[in-house]
């Protein structure tokens, strides 16, 4: 901390001393005492011994719950009163175990819970009683947001012990959702259509839940049996508890091979045969050299769900327009940035195209063009095949676009995986980008292996081609994870020959012409502590090699784009060709590298955290070989999302880089701050500022780099909010003179979920630009200005 408050005084920038003054939002005063102290010697062996005894019994006959059928008469109100006769009249279980701080300890407040069944329902109530009602934690909070205090329902439906979902629920009924798949691997994108409402009064805090069966996959029998498990977190006492407990010698997520059981569903029915999702927008835009124009624009998606276990969704002209605007990178590299995918066609099951090497990444598609149409057709057949089909087609709108050379192009993309061996299993994927004479072609081979309770395997066969035709273009990558909750251990070994190509497609940082072998090994040491105000510490040693595999292809290229650049002797030296061009002849096209080092997480008891890493490394470009450092330190409060008012995260790094467009080796230096807070029970803010300073070789500045974004959402009510999100950039270099880069977004949402799947958005969105380079804020330039109002309705037969 003295370090960075040297920086930041030498500097004498007035945006750096507000910056620095943004920092006392992590020093707000802190809840020391969110974790209660428990005497563990206490409990004998013996006890543990029991737990541990009841958890592998493969009976399941300790944690199985039967599910009350609900009769014609019987209605289910989703209040959150829990007052109808059947959830008395229905199985209930309580006894909840700890899972963290202190593992298999009983709880200090009881949970308990039932489950009911219709043709095409589940429903679940939760009793979560506390002593201390006046701590719950009860905000209103956008859809996907996880309470300070929540439940967690997790549902194996297909019940094979690797696929499921998982339901999260606050006090207020605020909902969270992924699927979860391959046991340990989730998708957070994934979002279903069911009903909560929670409710508090002075005993504690009540859930009801109803989850109609169409959201899952299950099998065709007439008689079910779910895995099933519920989790508990408690924010006064920064506690979390299971009713099927969680064994502490296991890895910390909760795994789809570990669950309880659901017995007694027979008869169901998922209900649906068709979901409709039309929607219209009117929208007025302005963009650079495009004239101002206004569009009325009409689409919608289509789902046929034939049985539980086959989807096909159909889009057609898909409209975006309430998702989130993307956030600004301090970019310092050569590769572009991965933006996550939140687009709903996309996001929807795509788990199932999800491989090692990211073969397919969905923003590829409509980067460069309207998209027209699409088809997406998932499923998995009774006796473990899994797979999906994705098509899409970019082209110029049938309605006014602000794009002028919409990219004409195919997309596709066919993936199947076949269960084996229990937990296990192999794939293959195959994706194409077809447009006029280009194409990029990808084929894979993949397999994830559990070899025992703790150890995995995951492997990737990939070639990426495209219509240069060309060797060399394979990519191999082998995984073997050790879990555990004290010691756990990662090898890693990978080969990218220079020619492979994905990223029209898929996405890797790769650069053309150029590959590399690679094997990484990391170990893990993570004790408990649970006093001296210590919850954990958690230590990570890794040690890596590197073999870059250049190719005359990539320096050639590089010598065009920089005719006065001279590589260093060890690749050769340049002559010129025929056409005058200058080549690169002899030399070496291979150099060994290595990374060494360490990070250190030192977990609090009231929930702070404090981070060091520490690397150092090699690395060769085409000016040779150099050496480097990276230090990253950080520093985080008690998050929001555990029950703090306010929060924060501060963090510095000074590390070595290669500037690219300079070609020389560099040092640059960042701070970071994340400040939260909740100033209501339904408003929450958000600021991130970042500031990146860069160096020459001889230690003088030569670019420094400032973002900062908001983030502010007022909840009117759970299905009801206004969100307001503000980023900048200032960017600006010292090379062969002072140029400016400055660009800013502002973009309103008002999002109404009027009824379950249908919704109203209002949005506006409006960037600018410095476009001189070097006159700063006063002549920013509008980039794009729309205004949108788009109306959706979910209907099914």
């Amino acid at each position: 901390m003295h370090l960075t408050v040297f920086l930041l005084i030498k500097n004498k920038n007035p945006l750096i001393f507000l910056f620095f003054g943004l920092v006392g939002i992590l020093f707000l005063p802190q809840d020391l005492l969110a974790q209660r102290v428990v005497d563990i010697s206490q409990y004998p062996p013996e006890y543990f011994d029991s737990i541990r005894a009841n958890v592998y019994d493969t009976t399941n006959v300790n944690y199985t719950i039967r599910a009350y059928r609900l009769s014609s008469e019987d209605k289910i109100v989703i209040d959150g009163n829990l007052d109808e006769p059947a959830w008395k009249i229905a199985d209930r279980k309580t006894n909840f175990i700890e899972k963290d701080p202190y593992p298999l300890i009983p709880t200090s407040d009881e949970t308990e819970f039932a489950i009911l069944y219709d043709d095409e329902n589940l429903y679940v109530g939760v009793w979560c009683w506390d002593a201390v009602p006046d701590k719950i934690v009860a905000y209103l909070a956008p859809r996907g947001t996880y309470g300070a205090d929540n439940l967690q329902l997790f549902i194996d439906s297909y019940n094979d012990d690797r696929t499921g979902y998982k339901f999260v629920i606050s006090p207020t009924g605020v909902q969270g959702d992924e699927l979860r798949y391959d046991d340990v691997k989730r998708d957070r994108n994934w979002n279903g259509i069911w009903y909560s409402e929670g409710k508090v009064d002075d005993k504690g805090w009540y859930v009801e839940v109803k989850i109609p069966f169409f959201n899952m996959r299950y099998s065709s029998s007439e008689q079910q049996t779910w895995g099933f498990n519920i989790m508990r977190t408690m924010a006064r006492e920064a506690s979390r508890s299971q009713w099927k407990p969680h064994l502490p010698e296991w890895e910390n997520n909760t795994r789809m091979s570990q669950l309880g059981q659901i017995v007694g569903i027979k008869n169901i029915s998922s209900g649906r045969t068709f979901e409709l999702r039309p929607y219209g927008t009117v929208s007025s835009t302005e963009a650079l050299n495009v004239s101002p124009f206004k569009t009325l624009n009409l689409g919608g998606d289509i789902r046929f769900s034939p049985s539980p276990n086959l989807t096909a969704d159909f889009t057609f002209n898909p409209d975006f327009a309430q998702v989130d605007a993307d956030v600004f990178e301090i970019n310092l590299t050569r590769f572009p940035t991965r933006f996550a995918e939140l687009r709903p066609f996309f996001t929807e099951r795509i788990n199932v195209f999800n491989t090692p090497l990211e073969l397919f990444y969905s923003r590829r598609i409509g980067a460069k063009g309207d998209i027209l149409g699409g088809v997406k057709m998932t499923g998995k057949l009774n006796h473990g095949v899994e797979f999906g089909v994705l098509g899409n087609v970019t082209g110029k709108s049938v309605f006014k676009s602000a794009l002028q050379n919409s990219e004409k192009a195919t997309f596709g993309v066919m993936r199947v995986k076949k269960d084996i061996l229990g937990s296990s299993n192999i794939g293959i994927l195959a994706a194409t980008k077809e447009e006029a004479d280009n194409y990029n072609r990808i084929f894979g081979v993949d397999g994830s292996f559990v070899l025992s309770g703790n150890d995995f395997v995951d492997f990737q066969v990939a070639t990426g081609q495209t219509e240069k035709q060309t060797e060399q273009n394979m990519a191999y990558n082998l995984i073997y994870t050790r879990t555990g909750d004290l010691m756990g251990l990662i090898l890693t070994g990978e080969r990218i020959e220079p020619e492979f190509e994905i990223n029209r497609v898929g996405y890797i940082q790769k650069e053309a012409y150029r590959g590399w072998d690679n094997v990484t090994g990391t170990y893990k040491l993570s004790p408990r502590i649970n006093k001296y105000n210590l919850r954990r510490i958690t230590a990570n040693a890794t040690l890596e090699f590197d073999r870059d595999l250049f190719t005359s292809e990539y320096i050639n290229n590089v010598l065009q784009n920089f005719p006065d650049f001279v590589p260093d002797v060890m690749f050769g030296s340049v002559t010129t060709n025929d056409e005058g061009n200058p080549v690169i002849s002899d030399g070496s096209r291979t150099s060994n590298n290595y990374k060494v080092g360490g990070d250190l997480t030192i977990n609090m008891i009231n929930e702070m955290i404090i981070v060091a890493d520490y690397k150092r490394f090699t690395a060769t470009e085409l000016t040779g070989q150099y050496s480097g450092n990276l230090l990253t330190l950080s520093y985080s409060t008690r998050p929001i999302n555990k029950g703090a008012s306010f929060a924060g995260v501060f963090g510095f790094t000074n590390d070595t880089y290669y500037n690219f467009n300079q070609k020389y080796v560099a040092r640059q230096r960042k701070l970071t701050l994340e400040g939260e807070g909740r100033l209501t029970r339904n408003f929450l803010t958000t600021l991130i500022g970042d500031y990146t300073e860069t160096f020459t070789t001889s230690d003088h500045k030569d670019g420094r780099y400032f973002k900062l974004s908001s983030n502010s959402t007022w909840m009117f009510t759970k299905d009801f909010y206004l969100r307001v999100h503000a980023q900048g950039i200032l960017g600006t270099t010292f090379y062969q003179q002072k140029e400016i880069y400055n660009e800013y977004l502002l973009s309103c949402l008002m999002s109404w979920e009027y009824r379950p799947g249908s919704f109203l958005y209002l949005a506006y969105n409006e960037g600018r630009f410095d476009p001189s380079g070097n006159s700063g804020w006063r002549n920013m330039s509008l980039n794009n200005r729309t205004i949108i109002l788009k109306i959706s309705y979910f209907f099914s037969i």
